[in-house]
């Protein structure tokens, strides 16, 4: 147990409670704006759908599919994530960790995958990402073909100075903020 990132854990989920509403939807349109950027010339996007404690994907998810590019969201299946093609977000339902989910469970090919936008409870500057500790997106990135971009996205007070790395964690390339974009 790494004792780094069950206090930096804590630390941010103190941190939320200090924001109001208003003002974390404010910062989450700046965020998925950045994003809706980033990802304009690639097809296949995989993104998580969001959870109210987490920067917000709503726009981006809708973007994908106005724009007609493929995507792709997480079904998480026991210790595993499935990579599963949605063509609208009515095809989600509350799944696991209350999430929302494809009712779907065929899994979409991870050789297409061209970016995964992916959560976290903070990363620190040099593109580590500390997750909610169960290892589903570490495991699950570590099987994608090398040239897939690795998102991250988090708000401000997310980004953290401190080293935390355990030998099973994945590095992001990109990770936004509402202020900065820090990247390889």
């Amino acid at each position: 147990m790494n004792i780094t990132k069950l206090k930096i854990r804590g630390r941010i989920k103190r941190l939320f409670k200090l924001y109001p509403k208003e003002l974390l939807d404010r910062w989450g349109d700046i965020i998925q704006e950045e994003v809706i950027r980033i990802i304009e010339p690639y097809g296949v996007i995989m993104s998580y759908v969001s959870l109210p404690s987490e920067v917000p994907t709503f726009k981006i998810l809708k973007r994908v599919l106005t724009d007609g590019k493929v995507l792709v969201v997480p079904k998480t299946v026991g210790e595993d994530i499935i990579p599963v093609r949605i063509k609208g977000l009515d095809e989600l339902s509350p799944g696991a960790f209350n999430v929302l989910e494809p009712y779907s469970s065929e899994a979409y090919n991870i050789e297409n995958i061209e970016v995964i936008i992916v959560p976290g409870i903070a990363f620190n500057t040099k593109l580590h990402r500390i997750g909610h500790g169960r290892g589903h997106y570490d495991r699950f990135i570590k099987s994608l073909p090398e040239k897939v971009l690795k998102i991250g996205l988090a708000y401000d007070f997310q980004i953290v100075d401190e080293d935390f790395i355990d030998e099973w964690d994945e590095k992001m390339d990109i990770v936004i903020t509402e202020k900065r974009r820090i990247e390889r």
